[in-house]
Parts: structure tokens; sequence; C-alpha cells
């Protein structure tokens, strides 16, 4: 019955009193009509007696189904409170597991985080050993202590490993001693306390087997329907941490082995690179950079054309008769070797060209293998720094030691002959004419060319020599290099 016609009946209620009112105080009715009256009142009231009772009943049922609602709704509330506190934890360990490469700190973790959910007095885990075809459980915890050593079983002998992996399903007992009593007392001597209750969850990663992950309890009916499946999610994780643990193991492994594989190839290419840079600078020691290059690039003939380049040629005079008066060859060697070296180092420091040492004799271009056009003023400060060389050498040698110097600018031929020994050479008059003025210059002295005189008569001090007769060339007029110009 609705609250409109709770209403109705109070209305009707009202309305019944309201004519018993009136009829009590008429005074125009007789005794007749009031009973008549009283008769149709009492009817009337019955009525509203027997619909009060219909409402009443309507109610009592209305709040019985209401306080059978707020039980289911009270009982829910409770079940999902704890489905949602499973769902928490399971997602707690979740991230544990999945955060963590190391099975101990994970079962750690999951054993102290669980014991407020459902009560474990031992937690293991096992893994295969294909080796020796058993199940080797290293990681035993006890009330929250790790056991020292290791459990293993045989999958050749019958025993609960064994039962999980050939079946490949999970084992749950609330009553060892009645559903397992072939097993109770060897489970009992390895967990050391009286095993009542169990939960075996074999572990799947990619439908295949990775291992055993076991709770054991003293007491019976540990394992409700509820925690058994907040157990079973939770071995799932398990696996998947068991899962990453392996194959980062394998890639710690693999990774080791690539370090290995990587620093073998490190030394061989350092003992590539430093035998390439041996080669390199053998090669550089021999040939100019640019020439270098142009080898190795795969140019099998190079010969250039050089318009204008000066040659130098110094050489010391009256050699013979000095290894004569030095006497150790030993000795003879080192003084060539430090004049030609501080030559070298004159070259070097003025961007020319060494092309190689004749017995007592260097020579030297400039203006090669690079085009240039300051290559005679160049070559001039080089020749100058070199009759600098003198007083040194004397002084080593402690005799009387002394230069020819020749200078000569015009066009030249460069290029490289030879297939295992590579030499880098010049040809052409300018070379000769070069040579010419070392050999009839004078100790002490630069003897130039009149070309090379006209390059530098405005920015060098020069001496004329006049005119003399040069094997192989005529009448010449020469000059003596002096200084530089001050400006």
């Amino acid at each position: 019955m609705s609250t409109s016609d709770s209403e109705n009946l109070f209305s009707k209620e009202k309305e019944l009193i309201e004519q018993s009112k009136k009829i009590l105080h008429s005074k125009n009715s007789t005794l007749e009509e009031i009973k008549n009256s009283f008769l149709n009142l009492i009817e009337d009231y019955s009525h509203l007696v027997k619909d009060t009772q219909k409402l009443a009943k309507i109610s009592d049922q209305n709040q019985n189904k209401l306080k059978k609602i707020q039980e289911e709704l009270l009982v829910n509330n409770l079940i999902l409170k704890e489905k949602n506190q499973n769902l928490t934890l399971i997602s707690q360990i979740g991230k544990l597991v999945t955060s963590s490469l190391e099975i101990r700190d994970i079962l750690l973790a999951i054993y102290q985080n669980i014991q407020d959910f459902i009560k474990i007095e031992l937690l293991m885990f096992g893994q295969i050993d294909e080796t020796s075809n058993s199940v080797k459980f290293k990681n035993i915890l006890v009330k929250g202590e790790y056991l020292p050593g290791m459990l293993k079983e045989s999958l050749n002998t019958e025993n609960l490993s064994s039962l999980i992996l050939t079946e490949q399903k999970e084992i749950i007992s609330n009553n060892l001693e009645l559903d397992f009593p072939n097993f109770k007392k060897n489970i009992d001597k390895q967990s050391g306390f009286d095993v009542q209750s169990i939960a075996y969850f074999p572990l799947k990663s990619h439908a295949e087997l990775v291992g055993i992950l076991a709770f054991q309890n003293s007491e019976k009916d540990s394992f409700r329907e509820h925690q058994i499946n907040f157990l079973r999610d939770m071995a799932n994780f398990i696996a998947i941490g068991v899962d990453n643990a392996n194959a980062y193991k394998k890639l710690s492994k693999r990774n080791k082995e690539l370090r290995g594989t990587l620093e073998e190839i490190r030394n061989l290419n350092e003992g590539l690179e430093i035998e390439k840079q041996k080669s390199e600078n053998l090669l550089l020691n021999i040939l100019p950079y640019s020439i270098a290059e142009r080898l190795k690039s795969g140019e099998n003939t190079i010969a250039d054309f050089f318009e204008s380049a000066t040659v130098l040629f110094a050489d010391i005079v009256g050699f013979s008769k000095l290894s004569v008066e030095i006497g150790s060859p030993k000795k003879l060697v080192t003084i060539l070797n430090n004049i030609f070296s501080n030559f070298d180092f004159i070259a070097s420091s003025y961007n020319l060209e060494k092309i190689k040492t004749i017995g007592d004799c260097y020579m030297l271009a400039g203006g090669i293998p690079e085009p240039s056009e300051d290559h005679a003023e160049r070559c001039a400060l080089a020749a100058m720094d070199m009759l600098e060389q003198l007083k040194y050498v004397q002084e080593e040698v402690g005799t009387q030691v002394n230069f020819r110097i020749g200078l000569h600018t015009g066009a030249i031929v460069a290029g490289v002959i030879g297939k295992k020994k590579f030499v880098y050479d010049l040809w052409g008059d300018t070379v000769n004419t070069a040579s010419r003025m070392e050999s009839h210059g004078i100790a002490g002295k630069i003897h130039c060319s009149h070309a090379f005189y006209e390059l530098l008569k405005d920015k060098f001090i020069f001496e004329n020599r006049g005119e003399i007769e040069v094997k192989g060339k005529g009448i010449m007029n020469t000059y003596f290099l002096l200084g530089k110009i001050n400006i």
C-alpha cells in the first residue's frame, strides 16, 4: 500500500470521528435514528480497521524486505571491501615483483605484505632444473626468516613437485593428512613442523613451466576460496617476476660475453690503430701529406707541374775531411743526424717540403706540393736559419764546419716514383740550377740565381756576385743573400 493510501485511511478515520460527533450532538434525531447512524458508523469503522491491518501487514513485509536488503548490502559491501583490499594488495605485490629482479627480495616482500590477509608459516619457491630433472627450492621462508641450504625434489620420484608438474595443475589441501597421507611425513620433515594445510601453484611463463610456488601452514582449513584466488593471482605475478629475472640473468651473461668480445675487439682495434698510425707516420716521413692521401685514395701515377717553385740545396763543406777527423762512424752519423734534424725543424717551421738527403747534402723546396706565392721568401728565411745553426754545430764537433747553400726559382715537375720504396722527387732545369748554385757557392754563404734575386730584391738584402761560369749553364749573373730588409 502506497503513502497516498495511508493518508486516505487517516482522512477516513477523521471523517468517522466527525460523523460520530454530529450524531451525539444531534437534537432533532430520534433514538432509533441515532442507533442506525451508529450502526452504519460501526460498519464503516470496521472496514477502516481491516484496511489498517492490511496496511500494517504490508508495512511489516516491507520492513522485513528492507532489513534483508540492508543485510545483503552489508555483506556485499564487506565482500567488495575485501576484494578491493585484495586488488590493492595484488597491485602492490605486482609492482614489487615487476620492479625487482631478485627472487629472494620478491618472496620476502610478498611474505611481509600478505600476513594481514592470510597467515602463512612457510613460503618457498622452486625452479625446474632440467639438467638433474628436479625442482630446486633454493628460497625457503619460514616465519619471515630464510632457511639456509636448499631443498631438492626429484621429478623421477613420487612427490608433490612431480605430481604438480606431471598434471600441470595446482594442489590445494586444507587437511594434508586426509588428502595426501603418503606425502605428509616427508613434508613435515622438510618443513620442520606439523603441516596441515598446503597450497602449491605451478608457475607458467609463455605456456612454459618455470617453477613452483608453495605455501604451508600448521592449522587445518587455512586457505579459503577467496584467499586461494588471491594466491593464484599472486602466483601469476611471481611467474612474470621469475621470467624477468631469468631473462635478466641471460641478458647479463650475454652482455658480459659481449663486453668481453667488445674488449677484445677494442684491443684489436687499438692495435690496428697503432699499427695504422705507425704506417701513416712512416708514409708521412717519406711523402707529403696531400701526396700520401692521393696514393691511399687509389691514384697510381702522381706527376704535377708547378710553374713557379723554389729549390734549396745545403751541403756540408769538407765533409770527407771531417769524417776522417771524427774517426768514429757512430759519432759521424750522430752529427749528421743532429744537423739534418735541425734542418727538418726549420723546413717544417716555414711550411717547406723536405725532398731528400744525398750523403751530406740536404734538399728542400717551397711552393710544392701545394702552390703558394711566398715560397721564395720562406726558402730565403729557412736558408738564413740554417746558417745560424753553424755555431752550434761547430761547438758540438769541436772543429770548423761550414755550409754552402744554393737557391733558385723556376718551373719544376714533382711526383712519386717507385712501388715498394716511394720517393717524392723533383725534376727539371730548376733543380739542376739550384744544385749548381750550391756547388758554385762559397762556404758560409747563400748563393742565389738572378731569378730568385728578382723575386725578393725589394724584401731582402743581396750582394751582387757578378757573372760567373756555371757548369752546364754557361755565364750567369748570381747573388749572395745577406739578410732581410727591416721595414
